[in-house]
């Protein structure tokens, strides 16, 4: 007996095209929200990368968030393009449960690098200003407490939220320069620069041991407060 084509095909080979006509929308939704997340954690990296230093900083929470949800939503996609099918149910929430920690951990990961992306950047824009307080020799700060920023370096304090009030502290022929960074919480960091050492260093306030340290190298020093502008 001849089978004729049309009879030799079974009915179930529809079924491949049919469940991935069913995955359109999941798949784009998915690469939606990733898109979303990938563009929030490139908006949050941004910012602290450009950043005035900081010991911490708000953005770290987004980072968190958009990490976690950035590695969940990459690996919904990988799910549905391995298995033809989406997560659902349990191992929905499981996938997500596991998407947690690696997200943190990545953030973490990630911030590290762009905290010393953002000092990197504040040490060399503010290079030329200190090189001018060497040659100056200051021993005590400006009449009217003010220090004159180049176009340039301006230009940064501008764009990286600077805070611009800072101390002077001078004393046998060294000058430590103090300006305020940026944190988390309301306590703040300390930024300061030794001209012995020409080195620029960074503690969280809440850090006693950093902090005694630096008020012992200070204590005998003459200051005054001023403003970069």
């Amino acid at each position: 007996m001849e089978i004729s084509p049309a009879a030799a095909s079974p009915e179930p080979a529809q079924l491949p095209a049919d469940a991935s006509a069913r995955l359109v929308w999941p798949r784009r939704l998915s690469g939606a929200w990733l898109l979303a997340w990938t563009g929030l954690t490139l908006w949050a990296a941004y910012g602290l990368a450009t950043a005035w230093p900081y010991e911490l900083h708000p953005l770290l929470l987004v980072l968190l968030v958009s990490m976690s949800g950035l590695v969940f939503r990459a690996g919904d996609l990988v799910f549905i393009r391995r298995r033809g099918r989406r997560l659902a149910g349990w191992w929905r929430t499981a996938g997500r449960l596991a998407a947690l920690p690696l997200g943190v951990v990545l953030a973490f990961l990630l911030f590290s690098k762009l905290e010393s992306i953002s000092m990197t950047s504040f040490e060399r824009e503010i290079a030329t200003w200190v090189r001018q307080m060497h040659v100056s020799a200051p021993t005590s700060c400006p009449a009217d407490g003010r220090y004159v920023a180049d176009a340039a370096l301006n230009s940064y304090l501008e764009r990286s939220g600077a805070i611009r009030s800072g101390t002077l502290h001078h004393g046998d022929g060294r000058f430590i320069l103090e300006l305020k960074g940026r944190s988390i919480d309301i306590d703040g960091s300390t930024l300061y620069y030794d001209s012995v050492t020409r080195k620029w260093k960074r503690f969280h306030n809440d850090n006693r041991e950093r902090t005694a340290e630096f008020q012992a190298l200070i204590n005998t020093m003459g200051e005054c407060r001023f403003v970069l502008k």
